[in-house]
């Protein structure tokens, strides 16, 4: 029987997270596997630049209104939010926002490879009706073509 000490099959955890309400359940869900794993753990955020494609009118969306510089400023807020939270317990998680055109699912599948990530983790619902389509989608995408093991977070009942 071989003694030699057994090597952690997962030792990089990407997390992908929307600012959902479930991106905190999903991050800190993500931070105990990396905790319980000894793996380091990555925040992700895709930024998708076509959102701000939405046709608004000026009386809620001024022109002069830098929206791309503002949403990706709320972004680093709201990863700050996320890091810190899971730093509380006892993980210091690496925060990457990624700018991305493409489908949001192929990007973090992207991301993973690029980065050598062993574990997937995404939350099952975004926001409302709209968001559970959007980000069902997401974790639909990374389910069916991620090259590595996916934990997929369900919403807490309430």
């Amino acid at each position: 029987m071989d003694k030699s000490p057994v090597k952690p099959l997962i030792k990089h955890i990407l997390v992908a997270v929307d600012f959902s309400p479930m991106a905190l359940v999903t991050a800190q869900m993500a931070a105990q596997e990396a905790q319980l794993r000894g793996a380091r753990l990555t925040l992700l955020h895709i930024f998708n630049p076509q959102m701000l494609n939405l046709q608004m009118p000026e009386e809620i969306l001024p022109p002069t209104l830098d929206l791309r510089e503002k949403l990706l400023h709320m972004a680093h807020a709201e990863m700050e939010k996320l890091r810190q939270s899971v730093t509380e317990g006892g993980i210091t998680p690496q925060v990457e926002i990624v700018e991305s055109g493409e489908n949001i699912g192929k990007a973090v599948i992207a991301f993973g490879k690029a980065h050598e990530v062993d574990m997937l983790v995404v939350g099952s619902h975004g926001h409302g009706a709209i968001g559970r389509l959007l980000l069902g989608s997401v974790a639909n995408d990374i389910v069916h073509y991620a090259r590595c093991p996916v934990l997929v977070v369900k919403q807490p009942e309430e």
